[in-house]
């Protein structure tokens, strides 16, 4: 899987600080640049900690003119007429793949230069905006492509959804061949347990990938690599000679790519084959898996057990089949080049913070008059033990008090008015057992069956019979006890 290993080699080495030079020439032309040095020069070298750039240093003889040039090193007379290496937008500290948790600010813009050197040759990189339509075509961010690449992108608000307010997607092709860049929207799941208390209210429970009123998607935990390669099904549902070609851990995904801190981020990367227009192509997909388990704390504490998971920065890069690790520091370059407007980074943290806080607020006053509710009946059925404690007390010094006489109340039967006052009272039937004698059950049915093995069954239905019901044996309708 080396090819999956390049996106972390590369892009760590683009987003490190250069030390090559003392004058500290612009950090985005040492990035573009000095991409496809790292790859060739450095591939063994595990990323973070600043170990890609002692190795570039150690290899200073060796590296590129481009990469000489925008590390402001001394080059070989008889290349300079090599084409020199544009600078990309710095990185944003907030992932525009994930922008419903904007960062505080984002860093200040350089300004590129005409063109980029990468392992497939020089490409003239241009500037695409990506625009807020539901603010007055507000600049959201921008993105450095090739530039006869063509670019679609989508920024759309969901105001009812609390926990999923804002998606971005965006795609990016080479007209010429299969080459392209996918950015897909965070994908967002959220499985609830309800305590019992709650389980009464908890109706209609949304299925699997449906989606629920706070935005996020219901669905229980999965694994990263086999949540990542359901995702990939979805998004390429009916291709052509569909082949799963490898797949990879990457653990410093996140920090790569410079995402903001979610719980137990994990970067993980597939990568698959298939046919484009009759042509075979290779597809890498990448994304930053997260998971946040325990009970919600606040007004709810101890009452709802919630998992948050899903997949931040979720992209893909797909090429010719044979070329994806070559045009790897391409897609690097572009992935990298993403800014974010830290004015419209502002506005879209205010709008989430206001969101958020309502929703708070109705959540307190649900769980407020929630209580109230419980209190109430609490109380009514206190009262209504109490009454019945006092009703059977009467009742049965009635009926043990010598010499009572209650045959007026009965009425042909062996059963008195009383005894009928009784079971109003207690809410029940006195019915006929087949098994012998009588049992108790309850009015809120006016046909009662029994299938003479201690089973019963109630309905208001009077078409209604435990065989048409599906219900296994024989059974018979009871009859009131007089």
């Amino acid at each position: 899987m080396r090819s999956l290993k390049v996106l972390l080699v590369v892009c760590a080495a683009t987003a490190a600080q250069s030390v090559l030079a003392d004058d500290q020439p612009t950090l985005a032309a040492i990035r573009a640049a000095c991409a496809a040095d790292a790859q060739k020069l450095c591939a063994g070298v595990q990323p973070g900690g600043g170990r890609i750039v002692a190795c570039l240093k150690e290899q200073k003889d060796s590296l590129s003119d481009d990469c000489k040039q925008a590390a402001g090193l001394a080059t070989n007379a008889s290349s300079s007429s090599a084409p020199r290496a544009a600078s990309s937008p710095a990185p944003s500290s907030h992932a525009v793949a994930g922008p419903s948790v904007p960062a505080a600010a984002a860093p200040a813009k350089p300004v590129p230069r005409p063109k980029t050197s990468t392992a497939k040759g020089t490409e003239k990189f241009v500037e695409r905006v990506i625009t807020d339509t539901d603010h007055g075509g507000m600049r959201a961010a921008t993105i450095h492509l090739p530039e006869k690449w063509r670019f679609e992108s989508k920024i759309e608000w969901h105001y009812g959804w609390v926990e999923y307010p804002l998606s971005f997607s965006s795609h990016s092709e080479n007209p010429d061949n299969a080459e392209a860049y996918f950015q897909y929207p965070l994908l967002r799941f959220d499985y609830t347990e309800v305590a019992p208390q709650l389980r009464q209210y908890d109706k209609g429970k949304p299925g699997p990938g449906e989606r629920l009123p706070t935005g996020a998607l219901s669905s229980p935990p999965e694994p990263p690599r086999q949540a990542m390669a359901e995702f990939i099904q979805k998004a390429r549902p009916h291709v052509a000679n569909f082949k799963w070609l490898g797949q990879q851990d990457l653990p410093d995904l996140a920090k790569a790519l410079h995402l903001d801190a979610w719980p137990n981020q994990h970067g993980v990367a597939i990568k698959i084959g298939y046919d484009l227009n009759g042509q075979p192509v290779e597809e890498a997909f990448f994304g930053v898996y997260y998971i946040s388990r325990g009970a919600n704390a606040g007004v709810n504490a101890g009452m709802i057990k919630q998992t948050n998971w899903g997949f931040q920065a979720l992209q893909s890069f797909r090429a010719p089949a044979g070329t994806l690790d070559k045009n790897m520091p391409m897609f690097c370059v572009v992935a990298k080049s993403m800014y974010a407007n830290p004015k419209w980074v502002r506005l879209s943290k205010a709008i989430n913070d206001k969101m958020l806080a309502d929703f708070n607020q109705k959540l307190k006053e649900g769980y407020d008059q929630l209580r109230a509710a419980q209190a109430i009946v609490a109380q009514t059925m206190k009262q209504q033990a109490a009454f019945q404690a006092n009703f059977d007390k009467q009742e049965e010094a009635f009926r043990s008090s010598g010499g009572v006489d209650d045959s007026y109340l009965r009425d042909g039967g062996v059963r008195s008015a009383a005894d009928h006052w009784d079971d109003m009272i207690r809410g029940v039937d006195t019915l006929n057992d087949p098994n012998g004698g009588t049992t108790q059950l309850s009015n809120l049915g006016q046909y009662h069956y029994t299938d003479g093995f201690g089973n019963y069954r109630t309905t208001d239905d009077p078409n209604y019979t435990p065989e048409k019901a599906g219900e296994v044996g024989t059974w018979t309708q009871m009859t009131a006890a007089q």
